[in-house]
């Protein structure tokens, strides 16, 4: 008796990775607008001088880094959350099966 172990797909394979992408276009767009308040922060200031403006900079600068590194971690995981829930989605849509079959020979009439 033979056998055949396979997977069978019921339907075709998906990329369900555009759901991510909205909330990293949501990031992206909140990155460039941190950038901006922190551009317009610098032009404000750039004319005065003392400790007060110097610390409301460093400030600015810490608050900007801390907020870029939060953005990639966010990204990284939108991006690894939309996988997983592709392959989970992929794989329902299949099963393994094991197929069985008997080899029958015939002999030719002469």
């Amino acid at each position: 008796m033979g056998q055949l172990n396979m997977f069978y797909h019921f339907d075709v394979e998906q990329d369900f990775m555009y759901k991510a992408n909205t909330f990293i276009q949501q990031l992206n767009r909140m990155s460039e607008l941190d950038a901006e308040l922190v551009h317009l922060i610098h032009q404000e200031m750039k004319c005065g001088r003392g400790q007060i403006i110097d610390k409301t900079n460093e400030a600015v600068e810490q608050y900007q880094k801390r907020n870029l590194l939060s953005n990639d971690l966010y990204k990284n995981s939108m991006n690894t959350a939309a996988q997983r829930y592709t392959n989970m989605i992929n794989d329902m849509r299949g099963q393994h099966i094991t197929l069985y079959y008997d080899v029958i020979i015939r002999e030719k009439k002469r």
